[in-house]
């Protein structure tokens, strides 16, 4: 009588806690220079100021509400672009 061949073990997988860490980190890495283009975009494009009694000027679509402990700024939007 044939002996059967052992199947391959699959090789184990890192837990859920592990994956999420590793990808969370890469995310960061990529994010973080994207939101700073982004908030430096609006800014250099007169689309984020300061609300002045509530209102904000011509042009601007996003609020300056403050500034975040990394330095970048806390910018809420406000009014959708027409152009």
């Amino acid at each position: 009588m044939k002996k059967r061949a052992k199947k391959a073990k699959p090789a184990r997988r890192a837990g859920a806690a592990t994956r999420a860490a590793a990808r969370g980190s890469a995310v960061n890495r990529i994010a973080k220079p994207a939101t700073d283009l982004f908030v430096k975009g609006l800014l250099v494009r007169g689309e984020a100021a300061k609300a002045v009694k509530g209102k904000l000027p011509p042009g601007a679509t996003h609020e300056i509400v403050g500034k975040g402990a990394d330095g970048l700024l806390i910018l809420k939007r406000r009014r959708f672009s027409l152009a």
